[in-house]
């Protein structure tokens, strides 16, 4: 214990010297003497071990060409802090221009977890996805790029916009063509205008849902299943589409599957007695099917697995969730990885809670001015409408009056 004690008092003695070396450092850094700058950041890190000074001497290393060994120590900095953003983005550029995708990719969703309003790893994500043909994740990421980025006066930020805004409003009158179409009913005329409208920009789950719908409605449940899986994905919370594909996998006898979205929709309508006995008996007539094919359970591991390798986010938390109903007792080993996924692919909601949290801590503790900090990154972070987004403007206002 004491000789933890004095290494701490050193490390504070010596804080100045610490700094001086860094801004000598970066001095050089920015003067291309990589060399020199390399020298000063490993001088400061014998007076402290932070997370920051690896990935500047990582940074330091790429410049000279020692990519491997820049690695080696943005790998570092993100074992001291798991939560070091630059680190994780550093990695995905490494990986990315060695042309591992999935490994870029992998990286900057990382980075987003501690720092959702990067706007550089948002439009990397975009161009990666693009590349891998997943337009869908890529349209994603391009939105968040929109959102998220600081200099929206540039000419790439202003060329992104005009282009999402064009697909955006072409996407919007193709599927208002399809309705009227669909209301007249004339089907094929209304599945070309959804398509269409997908085309231009998938990320409206109500063109999904209504080529389900026809698709249902013509007995091609299979199609119906594939577009109504698309919109569970878009939002995951609309018990209609859990319903649907209940349903459509029950026609389709694909057992499993039913059961678990039968499962799901059941947790939407427990307060509908009714309703809720329906979905629970037709479970209990499935279940023996599911007992006597305890393969069809291993599949959906399978599928997750390739899904996460692949980058497919949305797919891989589906069928984790799909095991993990199918097989309960498997629960504890795949909880983490589904947390792990749901900060992928939400990112917002996990540092909405954290700010919140601290923000009301400090309130608490009457220190107005640090807590304002948090409700205004809220306030970027959230979209305005929504509840978080009102209740930080709140706590916001009572911050600013009383600091």
């Amino acid at each position: 214990m004491d000789n933890l004690e004095a290494e701490s008092h050193i490390i504070n003695n010596n804080e100045d010297t610490q700094g001086d070396l860094a801004q000598i450092a970066e001095k050089f850094y920015t003067e291309k003497d990589y060399e020199k700058a390399l020298k000063m950041y490993t001088e400061a890190l014998l007076y402290t071990t932070d997370s920051d000074l690896y990935v500047k001497m990582g940074n330091c290393l790429d410049k000279l060409g020692k990519s491997e060994t820049a690695v080696e120590y943005w790998q570092k900095a993100i074992d001291i802090d798991s939560s070091n953003s630059d680190a994780f983005i550093n990695l995905g550029n490494h990986y990315y221009a060695k042309n591992k995708i999935e490994m870029a990719i992998s990286n900057w969703m990382a980075a987003l977890v501690s720092m959702p309003e990067e706007p550089t790893a948002n439009l990397n994500l975009a161009v990666a996805y693009t590349l891998k043909k997943m337009t869908t994740n890529a349209f994603k990421y391009y939105d968040r790029y929109l959102k998220y980025a600081q200099d929206k006066s540039s000419e790439k930020y202003r060329e992104i916009q005009h282009q999402i805004e064009r697909n955006k409003k072409l996407a919007n009158d193709y599927l208002k063509l399809g309705v009227q179409y669909q209301a007249r009913k004339d089907k094929l005329s209304a599945l070309k205008c959804y398509k269409r409208a997908g085309q231009y920009y998938p990320n409206f789950s109500k063109i999904h849902l209504n080529i389900g719908s026809l698709y249902f409605a013509d007995q091609n449940y299979e199609e119906a299943a594939k577009y109504w899986t698309k919109a569970m994905y878009l939002d995951p919370t609309y018990p209609k589409t859990i319903s649907n594909l209940a349903v459509c996998h029950d026609m389709l006898k694909q057992f499993d599957y039913a059961y678990c979205y039968y499962t799901i929709f059941a947790s939407f309508i427990i307060n509908q007695p009714a309703e809720y006995s329906k979905v629970v008996t037709r479970c209990h007539k499935i279940k023996p099917y599911l007992n006597d094919n305890p393969l069809l359970a291993e599949n959906h591991i399978i599928v997750a697995k390739k899904s996460f390798a692949n980058c497919d986010y949305d797919r891989a938390i589906c069928e984790f969730k799909n095991y993990i109903i199918l097989k309960p007792q498997e629960q504890e080993v795949y909880f983490e990885m589904v947390k792990k996924l749901e900060q992928y692919l939400n990112p917002e909601r996990t540092m909405i809670n954290v700010c919140n949290d601290k923000g009301i801590k400090l309130m608490g503790q009457h220190k107005f001015k640090e807590a304002q900090k948090y409700f205004a990154r809220i306030l970027v972070l959230a979209d305005s409408g929504t509840p978080d987004y009102a209740n930080a403007k709140r706590k916001f206002g009572i911050c600013l009056q009383n600091s």
